[in-house]
């Protein structure tokens, strides 16, 4: 019998760190994991096979027909049966409940596999924006979550996390709520299972709340070399216009490539050792008409430190 459980969360809330604490810790667990990315390039299958699962990952995942692009990948690991649990870590625009639907309906799974708890992440810092501009994509993760870990607790103080929890609990008062910082749950609060028969939330609340305009993502691709990340963070903060959920992935420096991970006004510099041009996703909504835009801003700020440099040489 394999163990299935779904980690979600909205974009940028700490996910894929949640789920390495998982497999990294004492008595490492060796895991099948099915990544899902909703941007045509992923940058999180990589960061999890560094933690020795054996990873399948699956790009432009949203919602919608695209909810079923999760389950052969997630069938195929059942159906081998080499790992007693696999881990599906949604992208974060995800509609769990009705990824949860679907899998909980193919007739392998059904006969071989069983749920644990559905894990929702969030960023404790970033709640009030999320809440304010991706609310609908935010509850739908929340209002069907088994455990809600509050991540990323040093970007709050105690009392907005009380009132975080509060908020949770007036919607879902079956979740599980713990604070984590760093993404570092505990195994036994995120991976048992409460009794034999259980069935999450996701399968059983027949979620039917509103759900956000369609995200839409590009790929800022360039060969060119950034002399001061700090500048180019503060240009990456400073976007003008439209509602970006995500950024993240890998800008080259002068000095080796650095992995990038944010959203505006928080930018996170991940210590995952990386290569290769800078290639930086960028996840919201109204993206499209604003890609063209975003490039040659980006562009130009890198143009401006290549400049800078020569002429002080």
């Amino acid at each position: 019998m394999t163990t299935l459980q779904i980690i979600t969360g909205i974009l940028g809330s700490g996910k894929t760190t949640c789920l390495r604490h998982l497999l990294e810790g004492p008595g490492e667990i060796q895991a099948g994991v099915v990544v899902g990315e909703y941007a045509e390039d992923g940058f999180d299958g990589g960061m999890i096979e560094a933690s020795g699962a054996m990873v399948r990952q699956i790009t432009a995942t949203g919602r919608g027909d695209q909810a079923k692009s999760y389950l052969d990948p997630v069938r195929a690991f059942v159906e081998e049966g080499k790992f007693g649990r696999v881990f599906i870590e949604t992208s974060g625009v995800t509609e769990i409940a009705q990824v949860s639907s679907e899998l909980a309906a193919d007739p392998v799974i059904a006969r071989s596999a069983r749920f644990a708890p559905t894990i929702v992440v969030i960023d404790a810092g970033a709640f009030t924006v999320h809440d304010t501009h991706f609310a609908p994509q935010l509850w739908a993760q929340l209002d069907v979550a088994d455990v809600v870990v509050i991540n990323k607790t040093d970007k709050a103080p105690s009392a907005s996390l009380d009132a975080i929890k509060r908020r949770i609990q007036q919607r879902n008062d079956e979740a599980r709520i713990v604070y984590t910082y760093m993404g570092q749950v505990s195994r036994g609060t995120a991976m048992s299972i409460p009794y034999e028969e259980f069935t999450p939330r996701a399968i059983r609340a027949s979620w039917e709340g509103s759900l956000p305009a369609e995200f839409e993502a590009f790929v800022y691709r360039t060969s060119r070399v950034c002399y001061d990340r700090l500048m180019f963070g503060h240009k990456l903060l400073n976007l003008p216009g439209g509602q970006i959920a995500r950024f993240k992935g890998i800008l080259r420096c002068w000095d080796g490539a650095r992995s990038i991970n944010g959203l505006p006004g928080q930018l996170d510099w991940d210590s995952t050792p990386v290569t290769g041009d800078t290639r930086i996703a960028f996840i919201g909504i109204g993206l499209a008409a604003r890609e063209q835009e975003i490039c040659a801003l980006l562009d130009a700020e890198l143009e401006r430190q290549r400049d800078e440099m020569r002429g002080s040489a």
